[in-house]
């Protein structure tokens, strides 16, 4: 069995064939490992040269409703500004990510997609996860850290289309995801232990 049969969740075009994630085996430690040694791939592969199919089209685009919003969130998570009303926008958003593994343009009615052809720009995925990485720093929610892993996911299998810029902010993410994730883990131990 290879590192991709032990952690299959970041490979493929997760944009238009998105993980379920249901039904997971347990795979203990041996899962970790994989996991692990697909973000440390992933990294190394990142903080190369930038591919001629990285997409530099995420530089010049209108600006949707969502990626405003996205913006909002993450200026008031950094100043602190407006937590309750932002966690229910943040909340509804990983909610509609959770459910389809997508971050669409615009929301309308019932937050359901305006233009469901609308999801694949990765500055959304990126700025997503920044977020995601912020909220669950300051608050421990794990919903937070369990989007952000989905959402690194998608990222890291996309990355041959991500910009220099994105991927340098891929890489913070990834430290910032593998220290959530070693904390957690510390934690889980410690209280084992205890009891």
């Amino acid at each position: 069995m290879n590192g991709q049969d032990l952690y299959p969740f970041a490979s493929g075009d997760l944009l238009d064939r998105p993980n379920t994630y249901f039904y997971s085996k347990y795979r203990g430690r041996a899962f970790l490992e994989a996991w692990q040694r697909q973000r440390a791939d992933a990294s190394r592969d990142i903080s190369g040269p930038v591919s001629a199919n990285a997409s530099e089209a995420d530089t010049v685009r209108e600006v949707r409703k969502t990626d405003a919003l996205l913006e909002s969130i993450y200026c008031d998570l950094s100043s602190e500004v407006g937590a309750g009303e932002i966690r229910s926008l943040l909340d509804r958003l990983v909610q509609r990510f959770e459910v389809t593994k997508r971050l669409h343009g615009e929301y309308g009615a019932n937050w359901r997609p305006t233009d469901p052809t609308d999801y694949r720009l990765m500055e959304r995925y990126v700025r997503f996860g920044e977020i995601l990485d912020l909220a669950y720093e300051r608050t421990g929610a794990l919903p937070y850290l369990n989007a952000l892993l989905k959402t690194v996911d998608t990222l890291t299998a996309s990355r041959i289309v991500l910009n220099g810029q994105q991927r340098q902010r891929l890489q913070v993410l990834i430290a910032h995801e593998r220290d959530h994730v070693k904390r957690l883990a510390s934690c889980l131990t410690e209280k084992t232990n205890v009891a």
